[in-house]
Parts: structure tokens; C-alpha cells; sequence
């Protein structure tokens, strides 16, 4: 097992100047790479989530909440998108305007802080400075990050998040000051929850990086509850009853689970809106003034009672998405994410081509003797990540928080082939 560095000063010693300078040049080149991406397409349109998202963001950033319900057939409050992403958003609205593009731009910078943390991880899991410095360069250009990272999308928020709570609990893993870093982790956590709530599966190698220890335990889960106390507090107000942060769970599903998803020869088991499924027609049809958390009760019951008929279908569920997460179907369900989330099929095509380079990358990655020295909790990460997905949806974006462990997968393989090439070079 690599040895994590135990202190930060473990890891001053092995960033020098040098190292220093291009980490500065990987991150500088991240932000250019995002803004000439933005720049070279001022016709991205918003549709599907993107569209809510900003609608949303409207909302908040004129003083009126997250405004009214677009998914429930009676209208009212809503609480059907988690509220960070929407939120940081409306904020920046509120002090710069409402403008799509000005949006954007400032995510390129989300990107950048990605693109560090990409290089602080190879660091801190013993990689060396060769492999932060050439994971930090595949990940400042790497498509599929910069496609995903430069839409109006919750993703854009859960990579850094996601990748600085993973940070935080290597450095406590073996820091005197581990319950300190503990509630930093599970702050992170908390707000990558707010963020998507299907993170909070992420808990459990957080925990097991930091050490298995009831008082670290108690302290990172305790203080990722206590970030969503503010929320949970609006959603029972507005509601006037206790909502489970958000009204996704039964919404989501309905569109998963059930007779049209599972009879579809084109896309088994994808997801597709509850309105184009009778039986969750009939529903609404049968109840015109349900609120949104009503219809989530009532979605949620219809979902249980599909999988209760049908007991094998979630392990199809999860098959299919596993597939096309990956995207193992090729390039036109690719390209129909693509424009879900407002891009065109050539857009598509480029983040696919490069993507695939990337996975074989990591998969001759993943065979290395370095890879196999980084502690093997770190690894239930992306699968955390895989986990909570697949089982509802399995579109490209979603596979975002995967996406930084195979380009340090990548980066691994590329380092050992140049340093072999190399030694059989001198050799000879």
C-alpha cells in the first residue's frame, strides 16, 4: 500500500518551485481551454436540466425563491432540484445579471480548481510529481471535463467537491489533527450533497480514508447533517411537513421503473419523463391538484410496486445505465445526452473519441504497480459514485465525478510506458 504523506509539510517538500510553476500553467491552461470552449459556442441553448437550472436561478437572483413547481401537475412550492447548485448560481446572477455566457466563463474557473486538485490527489496517494504533473495536463484539455464543465449543471460544483473532500480526508488519514479534518470532510460532503443528494454514498469511503474510528465516524457524518439542517428546514416549512431534502426520489424513479422503460428494445431501462408512461399519466390524470411532494409519495409507492412485480428489474436497470455511463453503446445515445444538455452530435463526438482514448488509458493504468499501492479505499470512490447512479439513470454527464480517477489512471499508465521506453532506451 502507498504511504499517503503524513503532513503538509510531506507535501511542501515535494512541490518545488518548479512543480509549483507548471501546476500554475495546468490550472491557468484549464481556465483558457473552458473559455475558449465557451467562446467557440455562443449558441449553447439551455434545455432539460441546464433550463431549470437557470430558471431557477432567475428566480433566486430577483428575490423569489426557487419559485413554483414545473413538475407537479398542482403547482406549489418546489424542492425538486437540490439547492446548491441553482442557489450559487442565483447568487452570482444577483451581482452580475442574469447572462448565460458571464455563467459559463465563471465556471471555467471551477474547472481550473478541478484541474489542481487533480494534481494535490496524484501527491497526496504517493503518485509522484511526474504523474500529478501529466494528470493535470490531461485534465486541463480533457473533453469530456470541459464539455460537462462549461454547461449550466449541478456537476460543474460536485467534481471540485467531490475531489476536496477526497483531498481533506487523505490529509487527516494520517494527520495528528484527523477529528479537525474530519469536519472539514464532512462539510465538503455536506455541500455535495446539497449539490446531488446521491453523494451521500460517498460518506462511507470518506469515512474509511480518514480512518475507521467511531469518534471520526460520528464527527464527519454529524457534520454532514448539520449542512443540510437549513435546507431540510426550508423544504418542512414551505411544505408543511417534513421533505427528505429533496421531492427527486419517487419523481426520478417513476421514470425508470416501469413498463415502457423496461419493454424498450432501443434503450432498456433508460429513464424518460413520467408523462410518456400510461400508468404514471393516469396518476396526474387522476389527481390535476397534486403538489410535488404529494406526487412523489404517490410516484415512489407506483415505483416500489413495479419492482415488488418485477424483482429482477433493478439489476437490469443497473446493467443498462453501467452501459451507458460508459458509453459502451456508441455514439447516438452519446450524442442524444449531448443534447439533453445543449450541445450538438459533433460536440458529442469529440468528448467520445477522447474519452475512449482516456479509458483504455486507464484500464492499462489500473495493471501498474503504482496503481495497485494506492490504498484501495480511494478506488470505492468513482465506484460510490457509479453506484448511486445507475440504479436511476446512466447518461454521460453523470459519469463526471468518475472522470478525474481515470485520467489519474491514465496518467499512471502514460508515466510507467515513457519510463520503460526510456530505460530500454538507454539500455540499448
Amino acid at each position: 500500500m502507498a504511504r499517503v504523506p503524513a503532513s503538509s509539510a510531506e507535501l511542501r517538500g515535494l512541490v518545488d518551485r518548479r512543480a509549483l510553476v507548471f501546476a500554475t500553467a495546468a490550472v491557468l491552461l484549464a481556465v483558457a481551454v473552458r473559455v475558449g470552449f465557451v467562446l467557440a459556442t455562443p449558441h449553447y441553448h439551455l434545455v432539460s436540466d441546464p433550463a431549470d437550472y437557470q430558471r431557477i436561478a432567475a428566480s433566486v437572483a430577483h428575490g423569489h425563491g426557487f419559485g413554483d413547481s414545473k413538475v407537479a401537475p398542482g403547482g406549489g412550492p418546489s424542492a425538486f432540484r437540490p439547492p446548491l447548485y441553482p442557489i450559487s448560481l442565483g447568487v452570482f446572477y444577483a451581482v452580475v445579471g442574469v447572462h448565460v455566457r458571464a455563467a459559463r466563463l465563471a465556471e471555467a474557473l471551477l474547472g481550473g480548481l478541478t484541474v489542481g486538485l487533480v494534481g494535490l490527489l496524484a501527491l497526496q496517494l504517493g503518485l509522484g510529481r511526474r504523474v500529478a504533473a501529466v494528470a493535470m495536463a490531461i485534465a486541463a484539455i480533457y473533453p469530456p471535463l470541459v464539455i460537462t464543465g462549461s454547461a449550466l449543471l449541478s456537476e460543474t460544483l460536485a467534481v471540485p467537491l467531490e475531489l476536496a473532500a477526497v483531498s481533506t480526508a487523505l490529509a487527516g488519514r494520517s494527520s495528528p489533527h484527523r477529528l479537525r479534518w474530519a469536519a472539514v470532510t464532512g462539510l465538503l460532503a455536506g455541500l455535495g450533497i446539497l449539490d446531488r443528494p446521491n453523494t451521500a454514498l460517498l460518506l462511507i469511503p470518506l469515512v474509511l480514508l480518514l480512518g475507521v474510528s467511531w469518534r471520526v465516524a460520528a464527527l464527519t457524518v454529524g457534520v454532514a447533517i448539520a449542512t443540510l439542517l437549513p435546507w431540510l428546514a426550508r423544504d418542512a416549512h414551505v411544505f408543511h411537513e417534513p421533505v427528505p431534502l429533496t421531492t427527486q426520489g419517487g419523481l426520478v424513479m417513476s421514470g425508470t421503473y416501469n413498463s415502457v422503460s423496461d419493454h424498450d428494445h432501443r434503450y432498456p431501462a433508460a429513464f424518460r419523463p413520467a408523462t410518456l408512461v400510461p400508468e404514471y399519466a393516469a396518476i396526474i390524470r387522476a389527481h390535476p391538484r397534486m403538489g410535488e411532494y404529494e406526487a412523489e409519495r404517490r410516484f415512489r409507492a407506483a415505483s416500489l410496486r413495479y419492482v415488488r412485480h418485477h424483482p429482477l428489474y433493478p439489476a437490469k436497470v443497473a446493467f443498462w445505465n453501467t452501459v451507458r455511463l460508459f458509453d459502451l453503446t456508441g455514439r447516438g445515445f452519446a450524442g442524444n445526452a449531448a443534447r439533453q444538455i445543449g450541445y450538438t452530435t459533433r460536440v458529442a463526438d469529440i468528448g467520445l473519441v477522447t474519452y475512449v482514448v482516456v479509458l483504455l488509458l486507464a484500464a492499462a493504468g489500473a495493471a501498474t504497480t503504482a496503481a495497485r499501492r494506492v490504498p484501495k479505499v480511494v478506488w470505492l470512490v468513482p465506484l460510490a459514485v457509479v453506484v448511486s447512479t445507475v440504479f436511476l439513470q446512466g447518461e454521460t454527464r453523470m459519469r463526471a465525478g468518475v472522470e478525474p480517477f481515470l485520467v489519474l489512471l491514465a496518467a499512471i499508465a502514460l508515466v510507467t510506458f515513457t519510463g520503460a521506453t526510456r530505460r530500454g532506451t538507454s539500455s540499448s
